[in-house]
């Protein structure tokens, strides 16, 4: 459209400004908001992420020295970090400390817990795996192999038949044991003497005595 004077191009400016204006200025404001919220939000997540790191750090240090203190330090990231990585790594370290004083509940209730929370496949696989240990070591080696059950990372196939092959040993099924620990082994290129060493024990009678 032409306008014959400036100040009908004015006039028809004016208009549209104020027809129009008020929702202008309402998607700049939104769109800046948006920028600045994202930012602020952003920064947040941020200095939560160095906060947990930190946090983190000092529980690992702590529980190398065998202070207490390194579960207040996983008690407040799992409380209060628990959207940051750094929550389940927590979880997981907790879990390490339970086995050790023989705590196989509390143990399990951690790993279970680091399953839960965790943001990665790999994470979320890592906890399975030491679940499943403490289960065999609990005596729960069909729970064990329930649990193995699910879909398994590349990374993670021989050391998910490993497990596999301990829960069929601790139930006594050996050629199932033996079966496992062969397709370990045959995925990490037969290169673990651990394993082999495993296998191996399958084959040794057991010694019966007599009175």
């Amino acid at each position: 459209m032409s306008y014959a004077t400036d100040e009908e191009r004015v006039e028809a400016i004016k208009r549209w400004w104020k027809e129009n204006g008020t929702a202008v200025i309402l998607g700049l404001v939104v769109g800046l908001g948006g920028v600045v919220g994202w930012r602020l939000w952003t920064g947040h997540v941020e200095s939560r992420a160095v906060d947990a790191s930190e946090i983190y750090m000092a529980m690992v240090s702590a529980a190398r020295q065998g202070s207490e203190i390194a579960h207040d330090h996983g008690t407040t990231l799992m409380e209060g970090y628990r959207k940051t990585p750094y929550a389940a790594l927590a979880a997981l370290e907790l879990a390490r400390l339970a086995v050790e004083r023989d705590d196989l509940v509390l143990a399990e209730g951690r790993l279970r817990w680091a399953m839960a929370q965790a943001r990665t496949p790999e994470m979320v696989q890592v906890a399975r795996t030491r679940l499943a240990r403490v289960l065999i070591a609990d005596g729960r080696a069909q729970d064990a192999l329930k649990l193995l059950e699910d879909p398994v990372p590349e990374g993670f196939l021989a050391l998910v038949e490993e497990l596999r092959g301990d829960a069929h040993r601790a139930l006594g099924d050996h050629a199932r044991a033996r079966a496992a620990y062969d397709r370990a082994m045959l995925i990490s290129g037969g290169l673990s003497d651990y394993l082999q060493m495993k296998r191996d024990a399958l084959n040794t009678p057991v010694e019966v005595t007599g009175s």
